[in-house]
């Protein structure tokens, strides 16, 4: 598919367009929907404020949308679940290389391969985004490029069969300064807190160990 996408670009770069056209728009398409062949999508949610979405492909971290809804900062402990939130805003964010290869393959303005490729995302992502959200009120509003290219892709963790509350709650205090009395009264506010930070500090080793 690249070679087929080079082969096409001679014939479209030679011709010296001044503006962009629909062919080109159509080959960024291609080579998009190419690099992103078989990309797998993780959904992780932080809080439930914040949502992130990964992409991963070939191994490597190649795409992190995150997704912003309303956290009520007049109170101690905002307990809305995500779908009584207003949604406020997304982003996406990609690696470095993956703008310099497109650049490479597709040499036109750079804001014209962040528009396309936005457009893009809108076309083949977002709406599989919002149907896991159960809304359509999600939409991108900020695309940044990473200071560095992809990196080694940490999947979210799964917790192993037969590990016990007790064994997360001390795995949690030797790697952080949570003290295992204000941890059980934490899960008793909220219910599943320990689960889910006890699977962050192990993704978060992986990443460190990868990376």
């Amino acid at each position: 598919m690249r070679n087929l996408i080079r082969h096409i670009l001679k014939e479209e770069v030679t011709r010296k367009y001044s503006k962009p056209t629909t062919k080109v728009e159509q080959l960024v398409f291609r080579w998009l929907n190419d690099y992103f062949d078989g990309a797998q999508m993780y959904h992780n949610k932080s809080w439930e404020s914040t949502h992130n979405f990964e992409f991963c492909n070939n191994g490597k971290e190649i795409m992190d949308v995150i997704l912003y809804f309303h956290d009520d900062e007049n109170v101690y402990d905002d307990k809305r679940k995500t779908e009584e939130r207003d949604f406020e805003s997304g982003s996406i964010t990609i690696p470095k290389n993956i703008l310099r290869e497109l650049s490479s393959d597709i040499p036109v303005r750079v804001s014209y391969l962040k528009y396309i490729f936005e457009e893009w995302f809108d076309d083949t992502y977002l709406g599989k985004i919002q149907k896991v959200m159960g809304r359509n009120d999600i939409y991108i509003s900020e695309f940044d490029i990473m200071n560095v290219d992809a990196q080694t892709c940490v999947p979210p963790m799964t917790k192993t069969e037969g590990v016990t509350d007790d064994e997360m709650i001390d795995f949690i205090v030797k790697n952080t300064l949570w003290k295992a009395n204000d941890l059980i009264k934490k899960e008793e506010k909220t219910p599943g807190y320990i689960n889910k930070l006890y699977l962050d500090k192990l993704r978060q080793a992986e990443i460190e160990r990868v990376r």
